[in-house]
């Protein structure tokens, strides 16, 4: 493409990535108190206020008839719960999730109140220097400008990242951290390894650098599968000499592990309770097939989210498309950039798959079937995805250009479509087991004078709190702990049991003279109404 047409088409170009970048911006901000607070989010409000879970359990859970409101006197900042209740609740009940989230928007919410909005509002705001961040990180590795504005465009309009921008969990703040960590590591090598050192800017460099990783630990234990990444990086760079970047990297991992110690203490002696409330990984077995083509699943979510359904001819078509592509960025990657560059995207892939998709097929598992855990993968993918576009679309060749200024233009046009259609929907597949939250919630609100009987087992007791968003004033509730021992009120017309275990529900149909109906049912929720037999 001769000079003076590329300026122009740059211009352009930068024009419509500014327009998308504003739009992706727009999205983060707008209606995120429509979707549904999950169960998750409900253990975010939870841990914030410093309450146990014997705290809450133990008050609402009695067979007490409670209105909806009652039950969010727990997830409301109180004057007399300390950033050590925090704490506490953490290290005792949730040791795997680090500290530092928790803390910001602890701090956050007492500034400015603990409504859904702002609470959420936190990682919004966050999630905005995930556009400098990796426009930092792809600089790093490329020194492309297109490259870079690209890599921003199309993490602007993700509806993978606007969602989990949206959410009241610790995973914007994450992907930044990681991102920032990553990028500082390429810049600290470029340093070290510049033909004239400035030992003032690469100390610095590298203080940053463990500044970041202290900071991602304290954000997600996660942060080791990136650490791995990067020390591979690294070693593979250098062939396994002992160098001064390989000296530099070291000392520094050193010190990060060492301030982020007092955490592993805590992890350590709370490991029991880790592996308790962890065990959900671990109890589905899935095949090969099926697990690899739910990770080309999820992958696909980085750019479209139109609910697509699982089995599915038309699924099955996008997630081959997308897997086209990346594979495809991933061999133009490495014919036509330094070892420097291909290496670290391929090692910050290799790494992530090797620690969660091959345990989950060669053990059994359902690690990599969570989205979040596999961000350090889903960034560095568009990263890869980002140069393979730019560089196609400044190709010298014009056909070229014109056909991959047509995919450039459906990729971005596709995701932004997804983020249009996310836009009112009161739920989204990243809520998992509260998925259907708002649709049993609507069934229970539309009825006569309404009872919902709850118990505490399983994740039944962060769903029935995520309900109290959701359910009118006129319904009622009444939560029993898990011993199935229910008492049936006769003062309400209509009653309904969530998610009520199968002995429970023979207990109630013999001592009550009453039948069950099933009247909803996915993957994770059940409601039953109850009828009198006459």
């Amino acid at each position: 493409m001769p000079n003076y047409y590329l300026a122009k088409f740059s211009r352009y170009l930068y024009l419509i990535i500014f327009i998308f970048l504003i739009l992706g911006i727009l999205f983060r901000f707008i209606n995120i108190e429509q979707k549904v607070y999950w169960h998750d989010e409900i253990f975010t409000s939870l841990h914030i206020s410093g309450f146990l879970m014997s705290d809450w359990i133990n008050n609402l859970f009695t067979g007490d008839i409670l209105e909806p409101k009652q039950l969010q006197y727990y997830l409301q900042n109180h004057p007399h719960k300390m950033l050590g209740d925090t704490l506490k609740v953490l290290a005792i009940e949730d040791p795997h999730h680090p500290p530092l989230y928790y803390i910001l928007v602890r701090v956050w919410r007492q500034l400015f109140g603990d409504s859904v909005t702002v609470i959420r509002s936190f990682s919004v705001w966050v999630s905005l220097f995930f556009f400098p961040a990796i426009y930092w990180l792809s600089w790093q590795l490329f020194k492309q400008p297109i490259v870079s504005a690209i890599s921003v465009g199309l993490i602007a309009v993700s509806p993978f990242y606007i969602l989990y921008a949206q959410e009241a969990r610790e995973y914007a703040l994450w992907t930044v951290l990681i991102t920032l960590s990553s990028a500082s590591l390429l810049k600290s090598i470029e340093l070290i390894n510049a033909q004239t050192i400035n030992l003032s800017k690469s100390y610095l460099m590298w203080g940053i650098y463990v500044i970041l990783t202290i900071l991602s630990l304290y954000t997600s234990l996660f942060t080791l599968f990136v650490i791995i990444a990067q020390i591979a990086y690294t070693f593979f760079l250098n062939q396994f000499r002992l160098t001064k970047v390989s000296v530099s990297l070291s000392i520094s991992l050193i010190l990060s592990v060492i301030l982020f110690t007092p955490w592993i203490s805590v992890f350590i002696a709370n490991y029991e309770r880790y592996k308790l409330i962890t065990s959900w990984t671990k109890e589905f077995h899935f095949s090969a097939l099926y697990l690899l083509k739910y990770w080309g699943f999820n992958l696909s979510r980085i750019f479209i989210d139109f609910d697509l359904k699982f089995n599915n001819i038309f699924t099955n078509f996008v997630i081959i498309i997308y897997l086209i592509l990346v594979l495809y960025s991933l061999y133009f990657l490495i014919n036509n950039t330094p070892k420097k560059c291909w290496l670290f995207i391929i090692m910050m892939m290799g790494v992530q798959l090797s620690c969660l998709l091959i345990p989950d097929i060669v053990l059994g598992g359902v690690r990599s079937l969570s989205p979040r855990y596999l961000i350090p993968f889903y960034i560095i993918t568009d990263v890869s995805i980002a140069y393979l576009l730019a560089n196609q679309l400044i190709s010298p060749q014009i056909l070229n250009t014109k056909i991959w200024s047509i995919i450039t233009l459906i990729v971005f046009s596709v995701s932004l479509l997804s983020c249009i259609n996310n836009l009112q929907k009161n739920t989204s597949y990243t809520k998992i087991i509260s998925y259907s939250l708002p649709k049993v919630a609507q069934i229970i609100n539309e009825s006569n004078s309404p009872l919902l009987i709850g118990n505490d087992t399983s994740y039944n007791s962060g769903n029935i709190m995520a309900l109290s968003y959701l359910l009118d004033s006129h319904v009622k509730l009444q939560l029993f702990s898990h011993t199935d021992n229910y008492q049936l009120s006769k003062e309400f017309h209509t009653v309904f049991l969530l998610t009520v275990t199968n002995k429970g529900k023979e207990t109630l149909e013999q001592s009550e003279n009453i039948k069950i109906t099933e009247v909803f049912r996915d993957e994770h929720l059940q409601l039953w109404k109850v009828k009198l037999l006459n």
